[in-house]
């Protein structure tokens, strides 16, 4: 994009200070600073956040890795122009911006960072000299519609797929249009100025370019950390994806129905990924949808152990937790083990296709607790479908078997821990069996977190977070809207209280809106591939 690769940047005030960023962060590959062609990486969050994405870090290590192009980092941390963490250089400079958005309530951040950028927000305001707006990430590949007002091209699947077309593309064509015209006829792409979305059910069938279990057994193809940093939320960890997909079927999850069949990194590539983190860290976290079920999860961490390293899990399936993987997570230094029996009945569990009961969850717990575990997080989810108050009963009478497990280890060691109830509400996600399910209601999730407050208030060393049902309903909306939900977003981010939104626009975000959905489900041009 020759002729629109350089611009002058608006005057305002000048943004975050990086320096002590920059100078806190340890390199695993060497990072290069000048280049003919630049990519502005940014991400809709804080530099927190952002640098706690694996995702995030993988497209600046392959972008960097590129020849002929370097890559730079933006946050929307501080105020005025964004500029980028690498040299200070204003967002507005950059001929493409390609933002990672894993969650949607990132979409504001994003607007807002188009618009301190001096960027204009909607694709058919922006003129020749104006960015190039680029999305990838999960949210991109779960329904774009939502976005496809303000976004100019949509990155469908793996970085390692689309990155070998987006990036010739950019360096090769003169003009961003095009660039846009070259992008239309290729695989992994959306382009909501070529593919009609006034007219959602005339879309293409688009192929999300998943990364296969073939090229997961290329070691080029392991996702690791390219830069490592204390000031994350995985603080000083080297980070190692594990596997993709998840073996489970549950109906709420966007994952394991959205990501291809499971599929994971072969154990030798695993295990040869350590070496680039003993320059700079002795810390090592595994993450993936489901990181025990890796057939090979003992024997990476024993050798992670041997080789000297802390190691850490993002969470565990429950029928994953076994001596062999408890064993060197805590001989290693771990203390905190994550479970997700995502409601406190059998009953419920089994709806939503998770045949797992109350009896082998205590198991489990009892086998964490037994194996010097004192940090122990369980993730639910409230608003089921067919969810009744003894099932949110259950939440507790389940948190209170798990504390008195707990308990009856802390009185052979002394040792008091804390158990951890993260509550979430269902949000039905497109691609999911439960994708036409309504939001519950909002009254009755009222009353639902109320009685899990006053409980867990009853249970010592128990802890809850809830999320709050107007978070849910926007959420709610903005995950299944189609492209004329670009008012409501643009708002938001403007800084409209959802209640005003919710006054202005009750035809489309109203929970009782969220009732029926016609046979075509508008995000079904989609398909894993």
């Amino acid at each position: 994009m020759k002729n629109f690769r350089k611009r002058h940047a608006r005057a305002g005030a000048r943004a975050h200070d990086w320096a002590p960023f920059r100078a806190a962060e340890r390199l695993i590959c060497p990072s290069v600073r000048q280049a003919p062609f630049r990519l502005a990486l940014a991400y809709a969050n804080t530099y927190e956040v952002g640098m706690s994405s694996l995702g995030f870090q993988r497209v600046y290590e392959l972008v960097g890795e590129t020849p002929m192009w370097t890559c730079e980092r933006f946050f929307t941390d501080g105020r005025g122009i964004p500029r980028s963490v690498e040299s200070d250089t204003p967002l507005n400079q950059f001929g493409c911006v390609a933002f990672s958005v894993s969650f949607e309530e990132d979409y504001l951040h994003l607007l807002q960072m188009l618009d301190r950028a001096g960027i204009p927000l909607r694709r058919k305001d922006r003129g020749p000299w104006d960015p190039l707006i680029v999305m990838g990430g999960s949210c991109a590949s779960i329904n774009p519609l939502p976005m496809s007002e303000f976004i100019d091209v949509f990155a469908l699947g793996a970085a390692e797929n689309v990155l070998p077309t987006l990036l010739p593309t950019l360096a090769e064509e003169d003009d961003r249009n095009a660039v846009l015209d070259r992008l239309a006829g290729e695989r992994g792409f959306y382009l909501p100025s070529h593919h009609w979305p006034e007219e959602e059910e005339r879309l293409p069938k688009l192929r999300k370019m998943e990364l296969t279990a073939e090229q997961m057994r290329s070691p080029g193809n392991l996702p690791t950390s390219s830069i490592v940093t204390p000031k994350t939320e995985f603080a000083n960890k080297f980070l190692i994806e594990m596997s993709r997909g998840c073996p489970e079927k549950c109906r709420y999850c966007w994952a394991t129905f959205g990501m291809g069949k499971f599929r994971w990194h072969p154990a030798d590539f695993i295990l040869e990924s350590l070496d680039r983190a003993r320059a700079v860290t002795n810390q090592v976290g595994f993450v993936a949808t489901a990181v025990g079920d890796h057939p090979e999860i003992e024997r990476i961490l024993q050798q992670a152990l041997e080789s000297g390293f802390r190691s850490s899990v993002s969470s565990i399936r429950i029928p994953a937790v076994k001596e062999g993987v408890l064993e060197p997570l805590h001989a290693s230094g771990s203390r905190s083990i994550t479970l997700a029996p995502e409601t406190g009945s059998d009953r419920l569990r089994q709806l939503m296709n998770k045949p797992i009961t109350n009896a082998t969850l205590l198991e489990k717990v009892k086998l964490i607790f037994r194996h010097g575990f004192t940090q122990l997080k369980l993730y639910f989810i409230i608003g089921l479908p067919q969810e009744t108050m003894e099932d949110v009963h259950a939440i507790l009478e389940l948190g209170a078997a798990c504390r008195g497990l707990m308990l009856e280890e802390a009185s052979k060691t002394g040792v008091v821990g804390n158990i951890h109830l993260g509550c979430n509400i269902l949000i039905p996600k497109p691609y999911t069996p439960w994708q036409r399910e309504p939001m519950d209601d909002k009254r009755n999730l009222e009353h639902k977190i109320s009685v899990l407050r006053q409980g867990v208030a009853k249970l010592p060393n128990i802890s809850l977070s809830m999320m709050s049902p107007r978070q849910a309903i926007w959420q709610t909306y903005i995950s299944r809207a189609g492209s004329d939900a670009a008012d409501a977003i643009e708002r938001a981010a403007r800084g409209q209280s959802l209640a005003s939104l919710l006054r202005e626009f009750p035809e489309r975000i109203h929970p009782e809106v969220f009732q029926t959905f016609p046979r075509q489900l508008r995000w079904q041009f989609m398909s894993v591939g």
